[in-house]
């Protein structure tokens, strides 16, 4: 109550304050008319006539056009937009005011210097206000890194803004930009010292500590030399979030973080077309299985600023599920989000599940994903991947469900893995119930995805963080990888674009190595491969191959109307011979032997060529570790070869 009272009177003395500028604008004008302190009585009386009314009505325009609302401590070029409108609509109402009256008939002359006295008088206190709160008070200290700001663009604007507030974090030295017309410019207090090709150079005249990339839409491949660079002169590097990730597009100083590997292999945002998704989400039931996954999280946290009517976050894991569930509701608190711990195997649960909150689009990216341990447990990885899709399938369309999106894996391609092979027929599954279903069932099939658990990301940088080595199955391992952002905005695009029966492949760019993935890790954490760090080739395990497909040579694609989406052209599945094999493997694979569950594997998967015996170790890389190559082999003699035993 006090605080509500506090802003009030705050309101009322900026009233006051405006009342009185109003009419001294006034009197400037006038008496700048006619050069004279003693105004002519007959063009000053009548003004004196309606002055009290012209500022009453004066003052509810300012309300009215929220003038009294707005904190101008953080004031912009849209507040002083809406400030000059508000002059001018003073302006003619003193215009009004005397035309009704008939009291006086001032030149526009007059007009005309009332609202530029207005503005400079009404304005300028407001921005004076912002130049005090943003008036450095404390002298930056002798030893604070001097920094030089990479992107003289809008973003680098708003951080050299928040340094000067923050001085403890740093002192901004100038921009590097390659705009050549921004070259040796001045840009609020600092200046273009130079393009990104002479770092070397402004870094050593200008003796700078760091280097701050101010380009949050800039791609990997952008990015990657200047941090290659940076890191070589010895300078460290930080980053500000993607652009998709910057609320309100605001900087602030807790924004500015080190650079992370998925600052190095981001693409350009994609653009997403926000009507065609709020059109098949917004006040609609939403479910999402495996939500206390990594991507399964993302995509409901993707879901959520669409206002479905509900959120469902389903998964077996209780402690996830009541993560995901609290990071929800207190990021949108204005979304019920409904936690719902069921195992998808049981049919029972599922149908109570869609009985009580009835859901209209369901995201399923559940899924037992870790490639070497279902070659251990494939009754696991066909009751979870296959027998819990198709029951979770049967009750959407029991229950006309809309729209049903099936996350899919590159791995489903010429699978070598169990886990392969299921996801593959997790597709046939699909396609099937999208043959004869009412409900829309479409999937979507990508690679991998930085930093999920269990991905290789986290391993590397729990084996760094615990002084090495780093273990790489083969130097010459490739996978395609996209950041979960990415990969969870293109699969609910892809969803609404989906009328059923598609297969959505997503472009995921160019396939990087393993080792240079690694490599790249043990830079970033101001260490030196080979020297500081071991990187331990293991031999490659169980299921895996050495590069990963989105399509076979002999698959085709049309395009989409998003330049990241395409869709797989595939001929016609045939239930009557698929839904009885499929049928035999969930019933056979907890009592079969391996070598039968293979064999019905691959008379529905016939690319399915697996390992000849999961439990025998691979074949490491035999050659010299100096034959490793890349990145990492010119570091030294430390990245080396294990036989697996």
């Amino acid at each position: 109550m006090a605080q509500r009272l506090w802003v009030y009177f705050k309101m009322t003395i900026t009233m006051l304050l405006d009342a009185v500028l109003i009419n001294a604008a006034v009197y400037l004008a006038l008496y700048l008319r006619f050069d004279t302190p003693h105004i002519p009585r007959m063009y000053l009386l009548p003004y004196l006539h309606v002055a009290v009314l012209f500022t009453a009505v004066s003052i509810l325009l300012f309300w009215g056009m929220r003038l009294y609302h707005r904190m101008w401590r953080y004031a912009g070029s849209r507040d002083a937009q809406v400030l000059i409108a508000a002059m001018a609509g003073s302006t003619l109402i003193l215009g009004g005011l005397l035309f009704l009256t008939r009291t006086a008939h001032y030149s526009r002359a007059v007009y005309l210097l009332y609202w530029v006295f207005s503005i400079a008088l009404i304005g300028g206190w407001r921005f004076l206000l912002r130049s005090f709160y943003d008036f450095t008070w404390v002298p930056h200290a002798g030893a604070a890194a001097r920094i030089l700001i990479v992107g003289a663009g809008k973003a680098g604007q708003l951080v050299v803004h928040e340094l000067l507030r923050h001085p403890e974090v740093g002192l901004a030295v100038g921009f590097l930009d390659d705009d050549m017309q921004k070259i040796g410019m001045q840009i609020g207090p600092l200046k273009v010292l130079g393009t990104t090709k002479q770092l070397k150079a402004v870094g050593r005249a200008h003796n700078v500590d760091q280097v701050l990339l101010a380009m949050p839409s800039a791609s990997g491949r952008v990015l990657r030399p200047l941090v290659e660079e940076a890191r070589d002169l010895g300078l460290k590097v930080r980053t500000l979030p993607a652009i998709n990730q910057m609320i309100g597009g605001t900087v602030s100083v807790h924004q500015i973080r080190d650079v992370q590997i998925e600052d190095l292999l981001q693409r350009e945002p994609a653009i997403i077309d926000l009507g065609e998704i709020a059109g098949y989400l917004t006040g609609r039931v939403v479910l999402v299985t495996g939500a206390g996954g990594t991507i399964g999280a993302e995509l409901a946290r993707q879901v959520a600023p669409f206002a479905p009517s509900r959120l469902l976050v389903m998964g077996m894991d209780e402690t996830s599920i009541f993560d995901v569930h609290r990071d929800l509701t207190q990021q949108f608190p204005n979304v019920p989000v409904v936690p719902v711990v069921a195992d998808l195997r049981d049919r029972a649960r599922m149908v109570r599940v869609f009985e009580e909150w009835r859901p209209q689009v369901v995201f399923h990216a559940a899924a037992h994903k870790h490639v070497p341990l279902m070659e251990l447990q494939p009754d696991e990885a066909v009751a979870n991947n296959v027998g819990a899709l198709w029951q979770l399938a049967e009750v959407a369309h029991q229950f006309h469900v809309d729209k049903f999106v099936f996350i899919s894996t590159d791995k489903a391609v010429n699978p070598t893995s169990i886990y392969g092979a299921t996801k593959r027929i997790g597709e046939i599954v699909v396609r099937v119930f999208a043959q004869y279903s009412t409900t829309r069932f479409v999937t979507v099939r990508f690679g991998n995805v930085l930093g999920s658990r269990g991905s290789v990301v986290p391993i590397f940088q729990q084996q760094i963080a615990q002084g090495g080595p780093v273990t790489v199955t083969h130097p010459d391992m490739v996978r395609y990888f996209m950041t979960v952002t990415e990969a969870s905005q293109l699969v609910i695009q892809a969803g609404a674009m989906g009328q059923g029966g598609e297969t959505f492949v997503l472009d995921m760019g160019e396939p990087i190595r393993i080792l240079d993935l690694a490599t790249n890790l043990v830079r970033l954490s101001g260490l030196r491969p080979g020297v500081d760090i071991d990187i331990v080739f293991t031999g490659i395990r169980p299921g895996e191959k050495l590069y990963e497909e989105l399509l076979t040579a002999e698959d085709k694609t049309r395009a989409t109307r998003h330049e990241r989406i395409f869709i797989h052209i595939e001929q016609p599945v045939e239930p009557e011979r698929m839904l009885p094999a499929i049928d035999q493997l969930i019933s056979r694979v907890a009592e079969a032997p391996l070598p039968e569950v293979r064999a019905i594997l691959k008379r529905i998967v016939p690319e399915y060529q697996p390992d000849a015996d999961p439990l025998s170790a691979h074949s490491a890389y035999s050659e010299p570790a100096s034959a490793a190559g890349g990145a990492a082999g010119k570091e030294g003699g430390r990245i080396r070869v294990v036989h697996r035993s």
